[in-house]
């Protein structure tokens, strides 16, 4: 790993408009001396590894990489600046860590030679760190561009030691609250070691009152008991409550609460009689038509849950999931069996054929339990492995979800949701199921739909209660429809499932004007059933992304490092969710499931967190998005692992060698592109292989652009040169 200049987090900056200011804060520590000293004597260094021990923790806590630097002057001759290489992720105890600091002092590297530093104070540059034994250095070691340390460039931060006291100044562009706060963090890491040398180094040095922000005032949805039902139990109720409103229209064929609770019931005894029982998984392989929600209940009437099976899948994509979910029974039509291929691992229930025998069924009740524990559905998203990954949803989780979206969505009018997105995309669940509780609609759109056409559905059947779609249906809808259509088109509209940029989301508010439909964002992968926050969009920033929002009831969503530590305000970390929407787990994936499930050291007890690989930073309450850890992308909403694509080309006897990217395409929106090295003896037909993956993969993970490349660059650390290779789009 190849080790950096430490860098200031760059919500701690100051606003350009304020330019630069130096500032100074002071951090006493006599009362902590003697069990300072005591330490050091017990790692047998000398007291300056001690606060330079202290000096390291507080620069971990603000920096994602494991290993990075920091300048060191051991003595007050400004010429003898060494640099310091950090890696405290490898101490257990405070005790350790002063240990291996010790032995780095000793070590000490000559500072890199880097280019002059640039004119402007914001330039990375001005970001490095020099801690001085004798805070007297500080005076003649410049943080601005009057004078250098000879091949040190200019400092951000400097810090020095001083009769017990550390100095800290900083060159001008920290705001002055970061630096309070950095200065806390010290005094927060020196009493720990005094305190427990034995205790855990890992352990976070947050100023009073930012932990409980971080890790509960923000991190923490309200506590709600909602009514012991699920999503099935509340449809029941509804139905008897009014049976004659409309509850689906699709096809131009209407369904009233009573004929869906009918329907439904009809079809699960038929179900039983085929071997459907509880906790088995039922594939639902149908389009959005009049048979969909009566399937999709049916399954929860027998107490099983559904796997949705998209019919414009691919075939091999589709047994795949089958076959991996051992589902043994299957709901479908007869015009879908082509596209489902061979079903020879158990029977198919084919909706136009049996429909005289399930329509002779009495639909007395089907008197099957149904708790928050049972299974109400397993996805398949893309996997980082080459397959995809069934993600196990509870019917606990997905009660929690759809009466939050009752009370923030549905709410909102009378006029239900329209349905638009495959069954096999969890953000259409609110859609299909939160009407449905409390008595009204579900618009199933025409299936196949042309995106073109989408404004023209929902204005037809508009004004709803609220429609979720992603970002790139909103920037459609925004340049489709004029102003006055899009003012009551309905009571919210949600943009989720993707990165939603605030310049859309203040493109929306000016087309719809004043009092007209408002726009909210909501956050959560699959593995947390489809939502774990959300709010509406009010204040934007200047540029850059809506905020995630807050955690809704009975969840939580925390920003952490590497050892679950909470990361400081305006600090990245990696996002992780936990509460009641948490999924089981990767259907028959347990080793994949520990990776990516784990114990929460906050929770309850037995209370577990999701790790998401989304980066993310806490400001103010906020929680920004910054992207990925790994290489994972959204391409139209969708989950996509570039792993995934970039297999299904390495299978392909014509490929020697293959990188697959997102790059952003002039719209704002994602797409991905493939770079290929042909095997040896073969050429390259972009056109061929395009045609070819789309018969192993879905449409949106297919590369928009295949491009032929003689070998994959790489940088000067070995890994893929990505940015080189994207020159080339």
């Amino acid at each position: 790993m190849s080790t950096g200049d430490f860098r200031l987090p760059s919500a701690w900056r100051c606003a350009a408009a304020d330019g630069p200011v130096p500032r100074t804060a002071e951090v006493g520590y006599a009362d902590l001396v003697p069990a300072l000293d005591a330490l050091a004597a017990a790692a047998r260094v000398d007291t300056l590894a001690v606060v330079v021990a202290a000096h390291a923790k507080v620069l971990n806590s603000l920096v994602e990489e494991a290993v990075f630097r920091t300048d060191v002057l051991p003595s007050g001759d400004s010429a003898g600046a060494r640099s310091l290489e950090i890696r405290p992720g490898g101490a257990r105890t405070w005790r350790e860590l002063v240990e291996q600091t010790g032995t780095a002092l000793h070590a000490l590297q000559p500072v890199p030679t880097t280019a002059p530093a640039a004119d402007d104070d914001r330039s990375p540059r001005a970001d490095r760190v020099l801690l001085a034994a004798d805070g007297a250095a500080l005076d003649t070691v410049p943080g601005d561009a009057s004078g250098t340390v000879p091949g040190s460039g200019r400092y951000g931060l400097r810090v020095g030691v001083r009769e017990s006291t550390l100095i800290l100044r900083a060159a001008g562009h920290l705001d002055a609250a970061g630096l309070d706060r950095l200065a806390v963090m010290y005094r927060r890491a020196l009493e720990a070691m005094a305190a427990a040398p034995e205790a855990d180094a890992a352990t976070a040095v947050l100023p009073d009152g930012e932990r409980d922000a971080v890790l509960r005032r923000w991190a923490v949805g309200r506590t709600v008991a909602w009514e012991p039902a699920g999503v099935l139990e509340l449809f029941r109720q509804q139905a008897a409550r009014t049976p004659d409103a409309p509850a689906v229209r699709a096809s131009g064929r209407t369904l009233s609460y009573r004929e869906l609770d009918e329907c439904s019931t009809r079809l699960a005894h038929h179900l039983l009689a085929r071997g459907a029982r509880p906790e088995a998984l039922v594939g639902v392989s149908l389009r959005r038509g009049p048979d969909l929600l009566p399937a999709l209940l049916a399954v929860w009437k027998t107490g099983a849950a559904y796997l949705p099976l998209d019919v414009d899948l691919p075939v091999h994509r589709l047994r795949h999931m089958v076959a991996a979910a051992g589902c043994a029974l299957m709901v479908t039509r007869s015009e879908h069996l082509d596209a489902l291929g061979p079903f020879d691992q158990g029977e198919c229930v084919l909706l136009d054929r049996e429909r005289a025998a399930i329509d002779a069924v009495e639909p007395t009740p089907v008197d099957v339990p149904v708790g928050p524990a049972h299974l109400a559905y397993v996805i398949y998203t893309s996997g980082s492995t080459g397959e995809p990954k069934g993600v196990m949803v509870h019917h606990g989780g997905l009660a929690n979800y759809v009466l939050w979206t009752a009370l923030e969505y549905a709410a909102r009018g009378t006029g239900g949701s329209p349905h638009f997105s495959s069954i096999g995309f969890d953000l259409g669940v609110p859609s299909l199921f939160t009407p449905l509780v409390v008595g009204q609609r579900v618009d199933l759109l025409p299936d196949p739909l042309d995106t073109a056409d989408l404004g023209v559905h929902l204005l037809a059947g508009a004004p709803y209660s609220f429609i979720k779609m992603t970002p790139g249906h909103l920037h459609l809808l925004s340049t489709d429809l004029e102003p006055e259509e899009t003012h009551g088109l309905a009571g919210l509209v949600i943009a989720a499932g993707d990165a939603f940029p605030a310049e859309l989301a203040r493109r929306w508010g000016e087309l719809v004007g004043p009092g007209g439909t408002p726009v909210a964002t909501e956050y959560g992968p699959t593995e947390i059933t489809v939502g774990n926050s959300g709010q509406m969009v009010t204040q934007l920033p200047a540029d850059g992304l809506v905020p995630l929002g807050l955690p809704i009831p009975n969840t939580t969503m925390y920003v952490l490092d590497d050892c679950l530590e909470p990361v400081p305000e305006g600090v990245p970390g990696e996002v992780y969710v936990g509460g009641a929407g948490v999924a089981r787990g990767y259907f028959g994936a347990p080793a994949l499931t520990a990776a990516r499930f784990m114990p929460d050291p906050y929770g309850e007890p037995g209370g577990r967190l999701y790790r998401t690989g989304d980066r993310g930073r806490w400001r103010q309450g906020r929680l920004e998005f910054l992207g990925r850890t790994d290489h994972q992308v959204k391409i139209r909403g969708h989950r996509v692992e570039p792993g995934e694509v970039r297999a299904a080309l390495l299978r392909r006897p014509d490929v020697g060698e293959a990188v697959v990217t997102a790059w952003v395409t002039r719209s704002g929106s994602q797409r991905l592109a493939a770079f290929v090295v042909p095997a040896a003896g073969c050429g390259l037909d972009p056109s061929r292989i395009r045609s070819e993956l789309a018969g192993d993969l879905p449409e949106y993970m297919v590369p928009a652009q295949i491009l032929g490349v003689e070998e994959i660059p790489l940088t000067a650390n070995g890994k893929v040169d990505t940015r080189s290779l994207q020159t080339r789009l």
